[in-house]
C-alpha cells in the first residue's frame, strides 16, 4: 500500500504512537483513581486492591484489542504499522494476556473479600440477578472461553484441526471482555472510559473492514 511506508521518519513516529497506546491505560487510570492519595492519606478496606485490579482490567482489555487487530490485519500490508517484535510474538502476547486477565480477577477477589470480611469466591459463580452481578458473569465467561482457547493451542499437535476451532473462541473473548470492562469500568462521573472502550471496539470493526478490503481486491 502506498500510504503505508517504512521509512525511518515513519517508524520513529509509529513507535512514538504506540507508547503513547501503552501508557494509555496508566495515564487513564491515574487521571480516574487518585491512587496516591490512597497511599498517603489512607483508604478504605480492600480499595487499593480495587484499583489495582481497575489498573490490570485496563491493560487487559488494550491486550485483548492489539491481539484482535494483529490478527485481523495479519495477512494484509496494514500489519507494517504494527510493532514488528510483536507481529512475531502472538503466543507470547497471548500468554502475557492471560496473566494479567489472572491478575485483574485476583486483585478483585481479594478486594470484594477484605470489604466483605470473608472470602469472596462466590463472585466467580454466574449471577444475572442485577446489573453490578451480570457485568462480573460476563467477565467470567471471557475468561473461561479464553482459558479454553488457551489451552487449545497448546494441544494443537494434539487436536490437529480442531484447535483452530476452539482458539477461535477467541472472538468471543475480544467481545465479551471488553463488553465487560465497559459495563463495570465506566464511571458516569468520567468519560474517560467510555471513549476508551468504544475506541477499543471502532477499531476492531474498522480492522474487519479492512481485512475484507483486501480480500475482494484480492479476489478481484
Amino acid at each position: 500500500s502506498k500510504l503505508l511506508t517504512t521509512s525511518p521518519q515513519a517508524q520513529s513516529s509509529s513507535r512514538f504512537i504506540w507508547l503513547a497506546v501503552l501508557l494509555q491505560p496508566l495515564v487513564l487510570w491515574q487521571l480516574t483513581a487518585d491512587v496516591m492519595s490512597y497511599f498517603f492519606y489512607g483508604a478504605p478496606t480492600g480499595q487499593i486492591w480495587y484499583v489495582f485490579s481497575k489498573l490490570f482490567g485496563l491493560y487487559a482489555a488494550l491486550l485483548l484489542w492489539y491481539l484482535a487487530v494483529s490478527a485481523l490485519l495479519k495477512n494484509t500490508d496494514y500489519i507494517r504499522v504494527f510493532p514488528q517484535w510483536a507481529r512475531l510474538h502472538h503466543r507470547s502476547l497471548g500468554l502475557l494476556t492471560l496473566l494479567v486477565v489472572i491478575l485483574h480477577i485476583a486483585c478483585f477477589i481479594t478486594a470484594a473479600s477484605l470489604r466483605k470480611e470473608a472470602l469472596a469466591l462466590d463472585l466467580l459463580l454466574p449471577d444475572f440477578q442485577d446489573y453490578y452481578h451480570a457485568a462480573i458473569t460476563i467477565g467470567l465467561s471471557s475468561f473461561l472461553v479464553m482459558l479454553m482457547a488457551f489451552v487449545a493451542a497448546l494441544l494443537r499437535r494434539h487436536l490437529r484441526n480442531i484447535w483452530k476451532y476452539l482458539h477461535h473462541g477467541m472472538v468471543f473473548v475480544v467481545l465479551s471482555g471488553l463488553l465487560h470492562g465497559h459495563l463495570i469500568g465506566t464511571e458516569s462521573r468520567y468519560e474517560y472510559y467510555d471513549i476508551f472502550y468504544i475506541g477499543l471496539i471502532a477499531s476492531i470493526f474498522i480492522a474487519l473492514l479492512l481485512r475484507w478490503r483486501t480480500i475482494l481486491e484480492m479476489i478481484l
